[in-house]
């Protein structure tokens, strides 16, 4: 509501703040009176975290408040997605929460504590602002001013949530309960926000998000926010404890006072900081000198008594130089990141389009190409980094992009794309930067290309299925030469990119295992022998293209962080392979990476994903009904035991809950789930787990309890109706075994491999999977069998693009989805034979998965959005 200049004050030669009220505010009687309120709450304040007020008063009828200059920058843009460093939050926060318990004194309280109204000076001291929305109430026999609450007039669209016309005072995000209730208000409010500030500061993101303010309050009411820890391992747990203490949704059992909350700030600040303490699990413990010594050097340590002493002198000769070791390891440990420096690290987002699929960018840093996937369709643009100006150098068509590059000198653009025959078979092109005919460069090639620094050779992968490896080639520029440098076993879904060492001598190459080794790895080739070396290993997380410093001695490569549900950047130490946290934040790092050729900037793809559970009839597919709202994104889905809902979350997480949403439950924590969920009966539920690496087949009581381990070395799973049976995929064949445990018995074995869902038939007779046949050219086949084996009863060609697999509650057809236009439908397919139809009318919104309730009456989704952007991230070297 107010414009605010920087001025001189010509009798005190010193800078001021002018905060003027907008013309189109000033004649507004509610807004003048909340500007006057602002001046004579924060005047009566004379604190050093507390911006001053110096005056208020009006030229030519223009109503002004002189303040106190400040420069740096306010909290909200200090923050700007990534969580603050654990020292700086302490200071930060003790100074606020002084502030906080001065202003309370004087009976003032603000009620609109959040970043915005924060601000971080040059020197790194925080400063309230803005006490427009402050309450003033009597302190003992002192009234301070007869100011009444006055409702905040304004209206704001932005992303700070602001109160609409005639709501309660605050900003929705950062309210507190009693704010939301429009309750009567004290202190305790103001530390609720801060409550809330403070998690945003520790994690990088709000604890209370939603789409709209209706669920925004419904998070504030009803919903614990995802623990700070989980969001960012690297906080103490005291800090965790504090955050949820001021989040306490009962005032009564939240701070009582500003000065309490300061006590324990301070506490864990001195516990952290102090030279003779050691933090243990977010703990303190007192750290002896024997300790400090035998940390270096073991051989330093006085020994028992019976045998000789160190003289004093020799004692202290040896601490000096053992603090000089300690110094020196503590330097290498601070520069081992080869010159990065992670605190001023800025990130950029380059589209808006939220569309974003694969990007790169070139060697000077002024063009990126990126694919920009609409729906079913594919098309390529190029974007001047500078200008801000895209040119589509590829038209929009029904293909896959399987990755793109620059050509070392940055005037070509190398990219892997399907025709529209078939999507698992893919070509290398090339054209000139800002569009012309593409030239086909290499048949058969699954991910993009990366090239030698003497700008002579390039490498790339080829994936071969029926084999369960990946070929690492080289070939000249023009496709010429091409020669086998290794060969890799590992699944040949996932090519996300071979990178180039800086000196000529290394390719670095993500891929996964097969059989029963499913670990993420990062392999790194020698170019002159072809020998393969593992650099880390990363369990079930997956490992993205990983691209080299200028100098050759350290990676930046996206990981899967399995117990976040999101890919996080990591840099990766060469030769010893060593990780280190890149990045920090709420952003979802998708596998594709690509970097300058001074390495100063990245160019990367950050997905949001929003998934939520609904519910559909059989007869109607439009009348739905939202089950969950605001949660972790859901991603598998399944009728539970009793007539529940079993979902499984990004995070991995199972999920039980009643037909109507209510009483959301965690059945398995921390499942390490991604394929398939299950209920055998009302008796059990099973699932895969991926853990360190392994594939296990897993059951568990209906309630989550007494897990067992049924086999490992699994695919795709389902449970017959019945509940006695579990039918799995590994290994190319399809096995069944009871769901009381016991030995798994072969039922066929799949030509080409099993390669998608395993669904069990309504009456337990018939098996459906998916399929690939033909070589080079894959083409996914839907089949039918019987469940005790032998020969396909019905096979049918897919589309490319179908994902998911489901028997209609007939039995007499088998459903997929297809996403057409941006929105995905469900399709289903008659065993009996036919055309494909399609049975659901969404016209937005994608599925993620699907499942039918086992009455056939509901038909349960997960469903939701996906955007993506091309980010930049530079300053960091």
């Amino acid at each position: 509501m107010g414009v605010v200049y920087k001025a001189e004050d010509v009798k005190l030669h010193r800078f001021v703040a002018l905060k003027f009220l907008p013309d189109e505010v000033a004649k507004d009687a509610q807004a003048l009176a909340r500007f006057q309120r602002e001046a004579q709450a924060a005047s009566a304040l004379n604190h050093p975290n507390i911006c001053t007020i110096h005056e208020i008063d009006d030229q030519n009828g223009q109503a002004f408040i002189a303040m106190e200059f400040l420069d740096g920058m306010t909290m909200k843009h200090r923050i700007a997605g990534r969580p603050m460093e654990t020292e700086l939050i302490l200071s930060l926060a003790i100074e606020i929460a002084d502030a906080l318990d001065a202003a309370h004194t004087e009976g003032i309280i603000h009620r609109d504590i959040k970043p915005a109204n924060i601000f971080i000076t040059k020197r790194g001291h925080a400063k309230i602002l803005d006490f427009g929305l402050a309450k003033v109430t009597p302190v003992g026999s002192k009234v301070l001013g007869a100011m009444g609450e006055i409702l905040d007039a304004t209206a704001a669209s932005s992303a700070e949530h602001l109160t609409s016309p005639g709501t309660a005072v605050g900003t929705i995000a950062y309210m507190s309960p009693e704010q939301v209730r429009a309750k009567d208000l004290d202190a305790r409010t103001d530390l609720f926000s801060f409550g809330a500030v403070l998690y945003e500061m520790a994690t990088g993101t709000t604890p209370f998000r939603g789409d709209s303010s209706g669920m925004i309050f419904d998070c504030i009411l009803n919903r614990a926010p995802a623990p700070p820890l989980r969001l960012n391992p690297d906080l103490p747990t005291k800090l965790e404890d504090i955050i949820n203490r001021a989040l306490e949704k009962d005032r009564e059992l939240r701070y009582q006072s500003a000065r309490d909350m300061r006590a324990d700030l301070n506490r864990l600040k001195r516990d952290t900081s102090s030279g003779h303490m050691r933090a243990v699990g977010g703990s303190a413990a007192p750290l002896s000198d024997s300790s400090v010594l035998a940390a270096a050097d073991p051989t330093l340590v006085p020994q028992a008594p019976t045998k000789p002493q160190l003289s004093k002198p020799m004692i202290a000769a040896a601490m000096l130089v053992t603090l000089g070791l300690m110094a020196f390891g503590a330097y290498k440990l601070l520069t081992r990141s080869r010159g990065f420096n992670l605190q001023n690290m800025q990130i950029t987002k380059l589209t808006e389009n939220g569309k974003a699929a694969k990007a790169a960018i070139s060697p000077d840093g002024r063009y990126v190409v990126y694919v920009l996937r609409d729906g079913e369709k594919q098309s390529l643009w190029v974007r001047n980094v500078g200008t801000r100006s895209d040119v589509q150098v590829l038209p929009a068509d029904v293909v896959s992009f399987q990755g793109v590059s620059f050509s070392p000198d940055g005037d070509h653009i190398y990219f892997v794309r399907s025709d529209k025959s078939s999507f698992g078979y893919r070509y290398l092109y090339e054209m000139p930067v800002l569009g012309g005919s593409p030239h086909q460069v290499i048949r058969d090639s699954d991910a993009p290309v990366d090239f030698s620094p003497d700008r002579k050779e390039m490498v790339f992968m080829r994936g071969v299925p029926e084999r369960g490896v990946i070929e690492i080639r080289i070939a000249q520029l023009g496709g010429a030469g091409e020669r086998l440098l290794a060969t890799l076993p590992a699944n040949a879904t996932f090519n996300y990119g071979a990178t180039w060492s800086p000196d000529g001598k290394t390719i670095a190459v993500p891929t996964l295992g097969v059989g029963s080794n499913v670990n993420w790895v990062l392999n790194t080739i020698n170019v002159a022998d072809g020998k393969v070396r593992q650099l880390f290993s990363s369990g079930g997380r997956f490992v993205g293209r990983a691209v080299w410093m200028p100098d050759g001695g350290s990676l930046v490569t996206p990981v899967g962080e399995a117990s976040l549900g999101r890919g996080q950047l990591q840099s990766v130490d060469f030769p010893s392979g060593a990780l280190h946290r890149f990045t920090n934040d709420l952003s979802d790092y998708i596998p594709n990476l690509d970097i300058t050729h001074d390495g100063k900037m990245l160019a990367a793809i950050q997905r949001i994903r929003v998934s939520e559970i609904w519910t559909a009839t059989a007869t109607d597919s439009t009348r739905m009904r939202q089950l969950t709202s605001g949660e972790p994104p859901y991603a598998a889905i399944a009728p539970g035991p009793s007539g529940k809902v079993l979902a499984s979350s990004g995070d991995g997480d199972l999920w039980l809950m009643n037909p109507d949403g209510s009483e959301r439950t965690v059945l398995v924590p921390q499942a390490h789930n991604f394929l398939s969920i299950s209920s055998c009966g009302d008796r059990y539920v099973v699932f895969e787990s991926n853990r360190e690496g392994k594939v296990e087949l897993w059951r568990t009581d209906a309630d989550g309890s007494n897990g067992l381990r049924l086999t490992e070395n699994t695919g795709r799973s389902d449970c017959s109706s019945d509940g006695k049976w579990i039918f799995y995929a590994a290994d190319g064949k399809i096995y069944r075994i009871s769901s009381e445990g016991g030995t798994p018995i072969e039922v066929l074995t799949v030509p080409g491999g099993a390669r998608g869902p395993l669904k069990v038939a309504p009456d337990g007779s018939l098996l459906a999977f998916i399929y690939t046949e033909g070589s080079p050219v894959a083409v996914p086949k839907l089949a039918v069998v019987s469940a005790s084996g032998g020969k396909p009863q019905f096979v049918s060609q897919l589309p490319g693009d179908a994902r998911g697999l489901q028997w209609s509650p007939s039995g007499k057809a088998l459903q997929y989805q297809l996403t057409r236009n941006g929105a995905t439908n469900i399709w289903e397919q008659p065993v009996s034979g036919g055309a494909a139809q399609q049975i659901t009318q969404f016209a937005s919104g994608l599925i993620f998965d699907f499942a039918w309730s086992r009455d056939g009456k509901q038909l349960l989704l997960t469903r939701g959005n996906e955007s993506s952007d091309v980010i930049l991230i530079s300053n960091f070297r």
